[in-house]
């Protein structure tokens, strides 16, 4: 079965074109369930090794472009993934599935608008409106965290830090992803810290993948809106500086309505999968 991975700001998909149903044919003809399947092609060192898997499909809608099915590693379904969708943009675009550069295609949380530049090796997209902004305050690990919760396609709390640097991002992000008060599907986590440039840097805990990742496209708009609203950045657009070298670029309007997420998308090899590494 062919594949392709790609990676936007250090966050890898893999992503096959499943319009003739394919994945599911051999799911059911070795055995498996689509989560051992998914969970299997993504898994370090066994597998490819990504941050999640993305089934491009037929849209319901035919004024649509396509429809994707996103899961995360562990193979749970996501609403919305900004960088999963940069980089499902830039792979139906250079497969020829899009062959214009304003692209829609549909996801759980509702369609997705997108523009294709420079070839496809940059894509911006726009997102779901995000939710209202809520202030809290956790009991996590003997500390007090201050931050805003906010969806901006799959949900994200945001806390400011003093220093992203000395900061045990997988431990305090795990207590707060299974923090009381997300339960029960849970959140992502986002720690940011204005850097002296204006920009903000930022580090993710992200659910489904339980680890700190490279970068998270909804994560870092989450984070970008956060540092609006606490005047920690000046406005839109705002650059957020990932963990794995990576800008992107949010732009947003005052009422926050409309969201767009910008940032290159790499091309890092095409596969093919054996049935051996199912067994």
């Amino acid at each position: 079965m062919e594949f392709t991975k790609l990676q936007g700001s250090g966050n890898d998909f893999i992503l096959i074109d499943n319009r003739d149903g394919k994945v599911y044919n051999k799911v059911e003809e070795i055995g498996l369930c689509l989560k051992e399947f998914i969970f299997k092609v993504c898994a370090q060192h066994t597998g490819v090794g990504a941050d999640g898997l993305i089934l491009i499909e037929n849209p319901q809608n035919p004024e649509n472009d396509f429809r994707w099915q996103f899961f995360n590693a562990d193979g749970s379904e996501a609403e919305m993934c900004g960088n999963g969708s940069r980089c499902a943009v830039r792979f139906c675009y250079d497969k020829g599935i899009v062959r214009k550069e304003e692209v829609r295609f549909e996801t759980l949380a509702g369609v997705i608008k997108a523009k294709v530049l420079e070839g496809g090796k940059k894509v911006k997209v726009q997102l779901t409106p995000p939710s209202k902004p809520a202030e809290k305050e956790l009991e996590v690990k003997g500390r007090k965290l201050k931050g805003i919760f906010i969806n901006t396609g799959v949900p994200h709390f945001v806390a400011p830090v003093e220093s992203l640097d000395d900061l045990d991002v997988v431990s305090v992000g795990r207590a707060v992803r299974f923090h009381d008060e997300f339960q029960p599907k849970g959140t992502n986590v986002n720690f940011i810290q204005p850097s002296d440039d204006g920009a903000i840097r930022i580090r993710t805990y992200e659910r489904g993948v339980e680890a700190e990742t490279l970068a998270c496209g909804t994560g870092a708009t989450a984070g970008a809106i956060t540092a609006y609203l606490l005047g920690l950045v000046k406005g839109s657009p705002v650059d957020v500086k990932t963990k794995g070298g990576e800008t992107l670029k949010i732009y947003f309007d005052e009422d926050l309505n409309e969201v767009f997420l910008e940032g290159a998308v790499y091309k890092v090899y095409d596969g093919f999968l054996h049935t051996e590494i199912f067994i």
